[in-house]
């Protein structure tokens, strides 16, 4: 007996040990990689607190917002959520896994072998919506597991953990489909005959109230968005699901992406319930957002709450050659995920590399990597050649609050929505039309088709001279300067908003 008291120990410490330098990475990595678009796009929301925001909800962005008055306006402040997210998960493995049969050990094996994989080596630190849902999915597959096995409070458990996936992205509720294994074979389905579900339900539900508040607020622009706005349409077609295969095999590696299915495929072997919800939770997002793709484009990590289920039953679910290619992923996976970090350090590596990807309707080139060059050098460069008053403008959210983010919010910016996209317009709902009108502008753009646009929105537009990025002795990047005085229509381009 104390032999096996003293393993548990040592399990447990050796499980402490890999989640504590897991995390002490999660930060060094989110510290020493500049921030991206979409990041500086949650960072000024955080600026700007709401219910909810048009194309996002809102628990990510109000996770920053005590860290960034505990660090500042920097990197670590942005990327918090996602290392607390990263460790949550870790620690959400254990119980999981310990319902499930296996113990720290198991817990620990599928916390490391899931770094192995670009989809959360990268994710682990980069802040986004997805590894915050990702850590609410699996701790409501455990609680979801736990209620199957009898443990009626776990309802409570479930409610909280899916009203606030639902807070972090709205997919966190494809977990529900894990409860019907739950009710019909397990112990779940007594509970019915109590008020206990019913009230966890109204409890997840008011969790969810400021999606709806903002919404009732701006004609549920957040709500037509997510069912319409950011989707392709079209006729069925198979290339989307090709598409979003393909990217899975690259976010997971083959290895690990064959390892994963053979083990949710033989995990059938085992007859306890809870197995059969772990099973329905790692599939659902994967079936759901397979159907989605016969329509209309799908990112691969979307799939990414049921994929971390189904490593928590790697290591429980024994067969011929699963440590080679747990292996092989690893090595594959980190080695992916190295070169991409050092692509992000220096993509001045590859300017003279060519490569295109033409797919529908994107097209993919390394022509994008001077995207990644220069962004503080033209954030001072634009600081500097503001006017007094003036307030600085793109069309380009990614540009527009990348510039605000690297001048710590000394520079004010505004998106002007003058080019079309549906993603990245929170800030639209920021200032009312009469707050802009008459303001005088720097517009800042790489683009040569939008200097018509804004004389129809200003009084007087006034190119400057451009500001250039220079690697290796050539231009890499260009971004044109326009001073353009008094706005005269703010709405729609700058506000959505009524006075």
């Amino acid at each position: 007996m104390a032999t096996d008291r003293w393993s548990l120990l040592e399990s447990r410490r050796s499980f402490v040990l890999v989640l504590a330098t897991a995390t002490l990475l999660h930060v060094a990595l989110a510290v020493s990689t500049p921030v991206s678009g979409d990041e500086a796009y949650y960072w000024d929301c955080s600026r700007h607190l709401d219910w909810s925001y048009f194309d996002q909800p809102p628990l990510v962005i109000w996770t920053m917002v005590p860290f960034r008055a505990l660090f500042g306006e920097c990197r670590l402040a942005v990327r918090a959520p996602a290392v607390i997210a990263s460790l949550l998960i870790g620690v959400f493995m254990v119980p999981l896994v310990r319902r499930l049969g296996g113990g720290y050990r198991h817990a620990a094996v599928a916390y490391l072998v899931l770094h192995g994989t670009p989809l959360f080596f990268m994710g682990s630190f980069y802040c986004s919506t997805d590894i915050a849902m990702g850590a609410a999915y699996l701790a409501a597959t455990w609680a979801a597991v736990a209620l199957a096995q009898g443990e009626s409070r776990a309802w409570w458990g479930f409610g909280i953990a899916v009203g606030l996936g639902f807070l972090a992205k709205f997919p966190a509720v494809l977990v529900v489909a894990a409860l019907a294994p739950a009710l019909v074979r397990g112990a779940a389905g007594r509970d019915l005959r109590t008020p206990t579900p019913y009230l966890a339900a109204a409890m997840s539900g008011a969790l969810t109230l400021p999606v709806w508040l903002w919404g009732a607020k701006h004609e549920w622009a957040n709500i037509t968005f997510q069912l319409a706005g950011r989707h392709d349409g079209g006729g069925l077609t198979l290339r989307y699901m090709g598409e979003l295969l393909a990217g899975d095999l690259l976010l997971l590696t083959p290895f690990l992406a064959i390892a994963v299915a053979v083990a949710w495929w033989l995990s059938r072997r085992d007859r306890d319930v809870g197995w059969a919800v772990a099973r329905v939770a790692a599939i659902a997002p994967l079936v759901f957002f397979g159907l989605v793709s016969l329509r209309t484009r799908v990112a691969p990590h979307w799939i990414a709450p049921g994929i971390m289920v189904t490593f928590v039953m790697l290591p429980l679910v024994a067969f011929k050659w699963r440590r080679g290619l747990q292996l092989a992923g690893v090595v594959v996976g980190v080695g992916l995920s190295l070169s991409a970090i050092a692509v992000v350090l220096a993509p001045e590596s590859l300017l003279d590399v060519e490569w295109t990807y033409r797919g529908r309707p994107n097209r993919i080139s390394t022509d994008a990597l001077s995207d990644l060059m220069g962004n503080q050098e033209i954030a001072d460069r634009v600081a500097a050649a503001r006017r007094p008053g003036q307030l600085v403008t793109s069309q380009s959210y990614s540009e527009v609050h990348m510039i605000a983010f690297l001048s710590k919010g000394a520079v004010p910016t505004r998106l002007a929505h003058i080019t079309g996209g549906t993603h990245g317009l929170a800030s639209l709902y920021w200032h009312r039309p009469s707050e802009l009108e008459g303001r005088n502008m720097l517009f800042v753009t790489d683009r040569d088709d939008v200097e018509g646009k804004l004389l129809r929105l200003f009084e007087e537009v006034e190119e400057h001279s451009p500001i250039d990025i220079v690697r290796s002795g050539r231009v890499v990047r260009t971004m044109r300067l326009f001073s353009c005085r008094n706005l005269l229509h703010a709405s729609p381009a700058f506000s959505r908003l009524h006075d």
